[in-house]
């Protein structure tokens, strides 16, 4: 059973646990190791406008269902279910996203072990091989190396990269292609697709919370880059974009410790 946090934190600190416990996590988040002030209000705005835009949503349909139902006027009935329907799967999905944003930024490094990044390859195309196969998408990596880190997380930040490949896909079959080098101290992963790419001025923008360059056109929560950006960054890496021949996210990982 969760307890609500003792009123003697300091203010900063007190209201992230706040929102923490609020959010049924009873968990107090390292502070010092945070984002500033601005990133968090930022995000917080961000993700309750998005959640306030479907609940609304939801609730307006609602009340036109009720009103035509009071009136015996039940002939938009059905398209009102499936509005309701439809706000209900966007804000769960939202609501997903947001825990496991949260669960990627608590990744702990104590944890860490010896991961192979060709079986965590493997996983994810097991993962997303009927996706794979309505697209007619290709997926390839070989010699993948073992790095140090939470597997868990890394299979997601690889699904993430996969998965985003699959949804902004061109007008050709996607091709994904999984290669890795050696950087001395670290290793550099990258993941590319032949899609449309982004403009090189996006490239930043797209690791962003809710950050959707093509606005409604495409399903999703605007949280998948932002997630991958936070794992990659629990295990002490960077990652960044480039705009190639499609879409070139490069991340890097720290080493197998021998």
């Amino acid at each position: 059973m969760f307890r609500r946090p003792e009123r003697d934190l300091s203010g900063r600190r007190l209201f992230y646990t706040e929102v923490l416990w609020l959010t049924g996590t009873g968990y107090s988040r390292n502070m010092s190791t945070g984002p500033d002030t601005q990133e968090w209000c930022a995000f917080l705005f961000r993700a309750c406008h998005d959640l306030r835009t479907q609940v609304r949503g939801i609730r307006t349909n609602v009340e036109m269902l009720m009103h035509a139902r009071a009136g015996a006027e039940e002939a938009g009935s059905e398209k009102q279910l499936s509005q309701i329907q439809r706000g209900a799967v966007r804000l769960d999905n939202l609501v997903d996203g947001l825990a496991r944003y949260a669960v990627a930024l608590e990744t702990d490094p104590a944890e860490f072990q010896r991961v192979d990044l060709g079986f965590v390859a493997r996983s994810v195309r097991a993962r997303v091989g009927k996706d794979l196969q309505a697209a007619s998408a290709e997926l390839s990596f070989r010699d993948l190396p073992s790095v140090t880190g939470n597997a868990d997380r890394l299979m997601e930040l690889l699904e993430v990269l996969v998965r985003n490949a699959l949804v902004h896909r061109g007008a050709d079959a996607p091709k994904i292609r999984i290669s890795a080098e050696d950087r001395g101290g670290e290793w550099e992963i990258t993941v590319q697709d032949n899609g449309p790419g982004v403009a090189e001025h996006f490239v930043e923008s797209i690791f962003r919370p809710f950050e959707k360059l093509d606005g409604k056109t495409k399903e999703g929560t605007g949280l998948g880059l932002a997630i991958a950006k936070a794992i990659v960054e629990r295990h002490g890496g960077r990652i960044w974009a480039e705009p190639v021949d499609g879409l070139k996210v490069v991340f890097t990982l720290p080493k197998e410790k021998i």
